[in-house]
């Protein structure tokens, strides 16, 4: 113990010692609180559990110790009473107390909050030492639910002993480069400080003694499709994504050559917020900003959704390829129908035998834009189609007897 303490106390008072206020980062130590379990049922029902870890930088970065003192005080506080959950009848301060076998009798005992330097329960064979101040003893106020502000000359401490390098021990950080220090259930906000001792690289001298501020893990995203995007993130593992519109649903083969028809409908899966429909070859006549729109389509072109969320995340955009069928092939052209001369050039004259009374008429381009709109009464009328540019039209006539097509030409 003599040993012990002296070794803690040189830790605490040594004027070579490295010493700063580190926030996290890729290129930086810092301890994090990470979400173990949310509870939401029995005597933890709204607690939360969190795994407290010390983030490295090598693999061969080895955590002797965690201590505090006055110099650089072990600050562990939670803003609920009692600050954490203790298990009130196999309590451990540290995880190598922790016998899983009891798991079974106290399931409660998988959540109890300890310390510990690299393993979650007495599994793998660890020695942790503890120091505790008899003037402020931190552990019989952590096991009391009480919060933690060791500032005392003598300070507390839990630490390892350097098994060496290569040696096979939960103290070095390892493939993930962090190494487990706490488990804490709470209903409460967390915050404190830790000063750690690490050997980096496994290099026992010198040391590196940093006083640490304990926060919570930052949300991390890389991916730059992902709504949470970070440039600045170093891990990628809370990368959030908007709702998917799934598949449009609607024709893909437009016949602009039906001229029943000048509006289509498009729909997408409903599951979201907010739509946004963007069109190419046609114009988009109404419900943009809802999952079902109706379009009017001139040229081949194409279709596209974003499903967005209420908090303004946007998801994967779905597109439908549109192809346009037009020209006079199909067509079915009426034999009491006439319109000419054809090719024109200024006039045409429109002839429409056996069918009485007003009729709406449209004249269209082969592109199915419709170009001029005008009713025909007493079955003739000459029209002017200067205007018209060069090449080859549809008239459309709708009677009473169902619509009457026939093509003519404009030449100038």
């Amino acid at each position: 113990m003599k040993n012990l303490f002296g070794f803690v106390l040189l830790l605490a008072t040594s004027l070579s010692s490295l010493t700063s206020m580190y926030a996290q980062g890729p290129d930086e130590y810092w301890i994090g609180l990470e979400e173990y379990v949310v509870h939401t049922e029995g005597d933890l029902d709204g607690m939360t559990t969190w795994r407290m870890y010390l983030h490295m930088l090598d693999e061969d970065d080895y955590l002797s110790a965690c201590t505090g003192s006055d110099a650089h005080p072990f600050i562990l506080e939670s803003t609920s009473s009692p600050a954490w959950y203790q298990h009130p009848s196999a309590s451990e301060t540290f995880a190598t107390g922790i016998n899983t076998a009891f798991f079974t009798a106290f399931p409660d005992l998988e959540y109890d909050s300890w310390f510990t330097i690299g393993v979650e329960d007495a599994s793998l064979d660890m020695d942790i030492l503890s120091l505790a101040d008899p003037a402020y003893d931190a552990f019989d106020a952590f096991e009391a639910g009480e919060n933690i502000y060791s500032n005392t000359p003598v300070g507390n401490g839990w630490a390892t002993l350097y098994p060496g390098l290569g040696s096979e021990n939960p103290g070095f950080a390892g493939e993930d480069l962090r190494i487990l220090i706490g488990q804490i259930t709470t209903s409460g906000v967390l915050s404190g400080s830790i000063y750690v001792q690490i050997f980096p690289w496994g290099i026992q001298d010198p040391d590196l003694r940093l006083l640490l501020p304990i926060l919570y893990m930052p949300v991390q995203c890389m991916d730059e499709n992902a709504c949470n995007y970070d440039a600045n993130a170093w891990t990628n593992d809370e990368c959030e994504y908007g709702p998917s519109a799934g598949v449009i649903e609607g024709d893909q083969t437009i016949n602009l050559n039906d001229f029943n028809t000048t509006e289509w409908s498009y729909s997408c899966s409903d599951e979201a917020s907010s739509f946004e429909w963007t069109i190419t070859g046609g114009t988009i006549l109404s419900g943009q900003g809802t999952s079902y729109v109706t379009v009017e389509w001139n040229t081949d072109g194409a279709i596209s959704v974003t499903a967005i969320s209420a908090d303004g995340c946007s998801g994967t955009t779905s597109t439908l390829e549109i192809d346009i069928l037009m020209g006079l092939e199909g067509l079915t052209f009426s034999d009491n129908l006439n319109i000419f001369p054809s090719p024109a050039s200024s006039n045409v004259t429109i002839a429409l035998d056996g069918i009485e009374g007003n009729n709406s008429c449209q004249i269209y381009s082969l592109t199915g834009k419709k170009v001029l709109a005008f009713v025909l009464a007493n079955n003739t009328q000459i029209l002017d189609v200067s205007h018209l540019a060069k090449g080859t039209y549809i008239l459309a006539v709708d009677t009473d007897h169902g619509l009457l097509r026939q093509a003519f030409v404009i030449s100038k």
